[in-house]
């Protein structure tokens, strides 16, 4: 079995999204790499088995077309209270979860068989899975941009999280920084 992976971008004053939700360019990085971030993406796209995200992030990359030339061949599972009428463009497989973070996580397991399970998008649906103690690793791509203001990619959880540095790679967009979760 993989490991579940929480995998985002962060501006360096610790924001995951701009004001309102917006990306603010946090994920430019992953569009158009530069340096070792290549080599990062890589990596993810060949170890993800399944993706699990939040609402607002399905609305994002549905408005933005952003699944139809997806390199990711792996599940997806949106956490949600509605879901949408219609699908997506493209080849993706969505599984619209709406009975919580421990459903989306039991049936993205199964359809990750041994790769793992990115928890990729919307600081709430990360704070969710901190709070709930479901992460072996954290991965932050550390943006150098400070936003001042936004959605906190940790928010104000009052429970402490131990982590174990695993690597840092540097590169001209992002440096990603990769922890192993504490228990």
């Amino acid at each position: 079995m993989g490991k579940v992976i929480l995998d985002m971008a962060m501006s360096l004053d610790g924001f995951a999204a701009g004001p309102g939700g917006e990306d603010s360019g946090l994920n430019d990085w992953f569009f158009a790499p530069a340096g070792r971030s290549g080599e990062v993406i890589e990596e993810s796209i060949a170890s993800t088995g399944a993706i699990i995200m939040g609402r607002r992030t399905y609305g994002a990359g549905d408005d933005a077309e952003g699944f139809s030339e997806t390199p990711y061949d792996a599940a997806h599972f949106v956490l949600t209270s509605k879901p949408p009428t219609r699908l997506p463009k493209g080849d993706v497989e969505f599984t619209f979860v709406t009975d919580g973070i421990a459903s989306a996580l039991e049936q993205a397991r199964a359809a990750a068989g041994p790769r793992n399970v990115a928890i990729g998008g919307g600081p709430t649906t990360a704070q969710g899975f901190v709070e709930a103690g479901l992460l072996d690793e954290i991965q932050i791509h550390l943006i150098p941009v400070l936003l001042g203001e936004g959605i906190r990619l940790f928010g104000q959880a009052g429970d402490r999280l131990a982590l174990a540095p695993i690597r840092v790679i540097e590169a001209p967009d992002a440096t990603h920084l990769r922890y192993r979760v504490l228990r």
